[in-house]
């Protein structure tokens, strides 16, 4: 190399250095660089969404179907996202939330009752730490799962679906971690913290200041063995914690 081409190569380097040093100063890791959360995430079993595939056929309701798999009309419109439970097409791919698989079918003359908008939880005015992160079917609760242990629930709903902040609080980290895919993690104060994972994508930044309900992030699509969900943590004193001992009762 000559000495010109070396002194640039060292100009080269100096440059690289001081940007990764600017980035780091910012807040921001370099190009290829992964962000680590402030909390030890250890990764979590993913569980098989409990539920069941169907296609709409000619001359069904939601009500024949839900008959069919033993499953409330409310259920199913939760969890497929339907403001209308009379609004479904031929052909159309219903998650049944739940549903192992097909019972028989009701009898043809069976009255069929006027169909009802689902009933949505309410946002929480009571004793409850937490609110409701978003309206969805609880499908794996916090605890033993085979060797290893689940640290959070798991909500299932519509892919895109909003999550809102659960409490008020500042944005620790929005990122990507290997296990969790894209997340967010919220300080409360007071050592609590809440984490929300599998994201589509991420609508806050570290550092920001949110309130409880103010959206977060998008319920992502899952994975190859569970369908669109929320993995949801709450750590107390970074200890992880059973969500449902820090929300209010669903309804």
């Amino acid at each position: 190399m000559t000495a010109g081409g070396a002194r640039r190569s060292r100009s080269l380097g100096s440059m690289a250095g001081l940007l990764a040093v600017a980035l780091g100063l910012a807040g921001c890791p370099p190009a290829g660089v992964q962000k680590k959360p402030p909390v030890e995430l250890k990764g979590h079993p993913e569980p098989k969404l409990v539920g069941a595939e169907h296609t709409v056929q000619p001359g069904e309701t939601l009500w024949r179907i839900g008959q069919t798999y033993g499953v409330s009309v409310a259920e199913i419109a939760l969890a497929n996202g339907l403001s209308d439970a009379t609004k479904i097409a031929v052909g159309q791919r219903l998650f049944i939330p739940g549903a192992a698989k097909p019972a028989p079918k009701p009898a043809v003359g069976t009255p069929e009752p006027k169909p009802e908008p689902p009933k949505v939880t309410p946002i929480p005015q009571g004793k409850a730490r937490l609110r409701w992160p978003l309206i969805g079917v609880l499908y794996a609760k916090f605890g033993k799962r085979g060797e290893s242990n689940h640290e959070g629930i798991d909500l299932s709903a519509p892919e895109g679906s909003i999550i809102a902040a659960a409490a008020d609080g500042t944005v620790l980290f929005a990122g990507f971690q290997r296990g969790y895919g894209e997340l967010v993690i919220l300080d409360h104060g007071a050592g609590l913290l809440t984490i929300y994972a599998h994201n589509q994508e991420n609508l806050v930044q570290d550092g920001a200041k949110v309130g409880a309900g103010d959206p977060i992030a998008r319920v992502g699509p899952g994975t190859r063995t569970s369908g669109p969900h929320l993995h949801f943590e709450v750590r107390d004193g970074r200890i992880p914690k059973d969500p449902l001992e820090y929300l209010p009762e669903p309804r």
